[in-house]
């Protein structure tokens, strides 16, 4: 039977020489937002309340007319990403969200076009932008691919590292544990 051993050792040497601070980015930030699952904070907070707002359908048309209205109002030239109606909760609003970075998002009473918000819109948190590599940009998404890829390679030549010592250390004195 070929000896593996040193070969692979030195495969997962270098390989994870070259992706540990990249796994550790990943680790960290992976942590952060299983935490932040965990105690909730990753839910918008600015949800409505419970329980919906009960109207005709021929009074939705005109309420996202004033939301469009007052959005191309503040940003005549800008590109919309979405435009929504919200009714859940006391009040209705009309959310409009811009592109960018960072992206802006208005939020309107869509009765009578009075702005309730307008602040900078991030679409998704900045740890899960970081975590998926997203960050960077499309070169981010490739590094994600070869980190991950990394990952399952150290994965694979740590095992067979695992496999040639525990096969010398039961050659070489005789115990049978997985662990020493």
């Amino acid at each position: 039977m070929k000896d593996w051993g040193l070969p692979m050792r030195q495969i997962h040497r270098w390989i994870s020489l070259v992706a540990a601070l990249f796994l550790l980015i990943v680790a960290t930030t992976g942590v952060i937002l299983q935490v932040q699952r965990l105690t909730g904070e990753d839910e918008d907070r600015d949800q409505a309340a419970p329980g919906v707002l009960a109207m005709p359908a021929d009074a939705y048309a005109p309420m996202l007319a004033k939301t469009l209205e007052v959005a191309r109002a503040q940003e005549p030239k800008r590109p919309i990403t979405s435009i929504e109606l919200q009714m859940a909760g006391d009040e209705p609003q009309g959310v409009v969200t811009f592109p960018g970075d960072p992206g802006r998002q208005i939020t309107v009473d869509p009765r009578d076009g009075k702005v309730l918000k307008d602040e900078a819109h991030e679409a998704e948190s900045l740890i899960l932008r970081i975590h998926s590599g997203e960050i960077l940009g499309e070169p981010g998404v490739v590094l994600g691919v070869f980190w991950g890829s990394a990952l399952v390679l150290l994965s694979i030549t740590g095992f067979i590292v695992y496999l040639e010592v525990y096969r010398r250390r039961r050659k070489a004195s005789g115990k049978n544990g997985l662990f020493w």
